[in-house]
């Protein structure tokens, strides 16, 4: 019996580390967007402090102590590893003469990386750069040797200015090339984008006619604002028509200059990658496809990866669609290989 009890005794003590250890890493997890999320330019001024003359750029590191804490569960999720490997910031930046918010990830040993700006989706603040994002779309080309940064774009979680939906927010991608030059392990030579959704339209919009990016990535990207609008006529409504200036005098002229399938000659011809599921029930998969046969016609430099039954997240490749772009980033971006893909378009079959 005394040995009974005291088995219990040690077991319930080990329940209680456990929990412990579990109920730690979840609040770290739960709460580590507060060092991220902001609601009024107050509160990004409080957070960073004031610009001073000529001052392009703050950043902080986020949370330090509750990402030691996440990456701890790589034990469990190898890919919370990469944080052991990285820093991750938030960052104020200037824009036009605007302030505004985003985040960066950079390896943590010292060098000279290429870098690599993310384009968010979404709109406004839904869709705004959190850490599932960071650690989706950012930790993981950090780790792999690059310098990534994005933009929650103009107007939205603290930032100055209005949103306007592939209008002058493009600039707030292009304004990220002179903060990268700030810092002494980015090598502002070599830098590529990607986007994923909205940041699909945002990455092509600043492949148009720039000339200053070796590559582009595209995940799931609106490629045509017609065709979206068919398919979600709410987008129109309460998205395009709210963020869009002119939409409503001069609706075809202000979605036609956010769809590239009606000017893809315009893009600066770098290599290309196009990943896009063929169940995508938010940005359709024929709107990858335009694009695809579009550049086929102009004989561009591109590759369209389809994966069989995934959706708008490539959930089921995540892992995957990961290796494919880093593989296209380190040709293309690090090494600035010629193009040499063999095929232009890939199937991924359904798992």
């Amino acid at each position: 019996m005394k040995l009974i009890l005291k088995a219990l005794k040690y077991f319930g003590i080990l329940i209680l580390i456990v929990a412990s250890i579990a109920g730690t890493f979840f609040y770290c997890f739960l709460t580590i967007n507060d060092s991220i999320y902001l609601e009024t330019t107050q509160e990004l001024t409080a957070e960073f402090g004031e610009f001073e003359e000529g001052e392009i750029l703050k950043k902080e590191r986020i949370a330090p102590l509750k990402v030691w804490v996440i990456s701890w569960m790589g034990v469990i999720k190898p890919e919370f590893k990469r944080l052991n490997r990285t820093n991750l910031y938030r960052i104020a930046y200037k824009s036009d003469g605007l302030i505004v918010h985003g985040l960066m990830a950079e390896p943590k040993a010292e060098g000279s990386y290429p870098c690599l700006i993310y384009n968010r989706g979404g709109n406004r603040n839904a869709g705004r750069l959190s850490f599932r994002q960071a650690t989706e779309f950012m930790i993981p080309y950090a780790d792999n040797g690059y310098v990534v940064i994005a933009s929650n774009y103009r107007g939205n979680n603290g930032g100055e200015g209005a949103d306007e939906f592939g209008g002058s927010d493009v600039n707030d991608i292009m304004n990220l090339i002179p903060v990268l030059a700030e810092l002494k392990n980015a090598d502002t030579s070599r830098i590529g984008l990607l986007g994923h959704s909205r940041g699909g339209m945002m990455t092509y919009l600043a492949l148009k006619n720039h000339g200053v990016f070796k590559t582009g990535v595209v995940i799931a990207g609106s490629a045509d604002k017609f065709k979206a609008i068919e398919h979600r006529p709410e987008m129109g409504q309460y998205v395009y028509a709210e963020m869009m200036p002119n939409y409503d005098t001069n609706r075809d002229e202000v979605l036609a200059s956010r769809s590239v399938v009606r000017w893809p000659e315009k893009l600066d011809n770098v290599p290309l990658l196009l990943l896009h599921g063929t169940a995508d029930d938010r940005v359709l998969y024929e709107e990858a496809e335009s694009v695809a046969f579009k550049l086929d016609s102009l004989n561009r430099n591109y590759q369209f990866v389809s994966f069989e039954g995934d959706d708008h997240s490539l959930r089921n490749n995540s892992e995957k669609s990961k290796a494919l772009i880093n593989d296209w980033l380190d040709k293309y971006l690090r090494d600035a290989r010629p193009f040499d893909e063999s095929e232009h378009r890939i199937t991924i079959p359904t798992k």
